[in-house]
């Protein structure tokens, strides 16, 4: 006769116990390393309030709120982190921030009318290039200064605008003409024009500089420019794309998606979707992204949140309450890159 292994009382017990405490311990573990993994302040435009939200990205809570000009937009990280620039739209001026203080401690007037609606910085933090929605040019602002020492016309409605790793060349996405315009950061002058899609409302540059990724918001694709020759090396289909980040090692493309409420991923290799990655329902509207090592970030513009992914799994991890419509992303780490 064939005898069944019984088991002590207590080593019974003890088995349940251990793994019990496996199955409450692991999930607990990688969410908090996924938390404790994320580093630095996250600056949050709140276009509706007039106002940014200052988050500390390791806890996910609002630390600060820090009134700024009217309709602020797009935002840029100095190089050295010490400083965020935010375009206001509805003002005419760009404020800038002191991370240190979370004060404002300058506002740079800009020509009036002109509806600046996107900023970013050179590599070396020498120069900011502001595009000018309403006046179709491209002002160029002294940093040191805080003067406009040059304005670049450009094509109409430039909504985004992106400069190349060696700060040699800025690329301009041209809404209302859909076109990319491209800048000779030494010259400030207009050498390239590129057709993109319709209405491309986003662009982004890969960390080696090779390419530069349009999103065209009204023909649902995002155009990939070869950025040495001006050449288009490939049409990607996104269902509303709007926004658009790059990861950090230059392998993934992140498109935001407004109307379906989901983040498109890029393969920059095949220049194929990847992957999909749900945000909410419709009216959630993704509106930008910024991408670090360790998150990636999304302003649900309709929901008002911001949305924190893992960039490994491609989860959502957290959802911070902002302010009324948020709208542009920078992320300052310490120690680390700034974006």
């Amino acid at each position: 006769m064939q005898r069944r292994l019984v088991l002590p009382a207590v080593a019974v017990v003890a088995a349940v116990l251990v793994a019990l405490l496996v199955a409450l311990l692991i999930p607990r573990t990688s969410t908090t390393l996924a938390a404790a993994s994320r580093s630095g302040t996250v600056y949050v435009t709140n276009q509706l309030d007039n106002t940014v939200s200052v988050v500390d990205s390791s806890t996910g809570k609002v630390v600060a709120t820090v009134p700024v000009g009217v309709s602020p937009a797009n935002l840029a990280a100095s190089p050295d982190g010490r400083y965020i620039y935010l375009a206001n739209t509805g003002a005419d001026t760009v404020s800038v921030l002191d991370t240190a203080t979370n004060a404002i401690t300058t506002t740079i007037a800009l020509p009036a009318g002109g509806g600046p609606a996107a900023l970013a910085l050179s590599p070396d933090g020498r120069r900011l290039y502001i595009a000018e929605g309403r006046a179709n040019e491209v002002s160029v602002v002294d940093p040191q200064t805080d003067r406009v020492v040059a304005s670049v016309p450009v094509g109409t409605q430039p909504a985004s605008l992106a400069v190349a790793p060696d700060g040699g060349s800025v690329y301009v996405a041209d809404s209302g003409s859909g076109t990319m315009s491209v800048l000779d950061a030494r010259r400030n002058a207009v050498v390239r024009t590129v057709a993109t899609g319709q209405f491309p409302s986003g662009a982004a540059v890969t960390p080696d500089g090779a390419s530069v990724y349009v999103t065209n918001e009204l023909s649902h694709d995002v155009t990939v420019v070869d950025a040495r020759s001006g050449v288009v090396q490939a049409t990607v289909p996104a269902p509303s794309p709007f926004g658009v980040a790059m990861s950090r090692d230059g392998t993934q493309a992140y498109v935001t998606d407004l109307g379906p409420g989901k983040l498109t991923v890029i393969d920059t290799h095949t220049h194929q979707v990847s992957s999909t990655v749900t945000l909410g329902s419709n009216g959630t509207d993704p509106f930008q992204v910024r991408a670090t090592n360790d998150a990636i970030y999304v302003t649900d513009q309709g929901a008002n949140t911001l949305s924190v992914i893992d960039p490994r799994t491609l989860n959502v991890v957290a959802t911070v309450a902002t302010g009324t419509s948020p709208y542009g992303i920078a992320v300052v780490q310490r120690p680390g890159k700034n974006d």
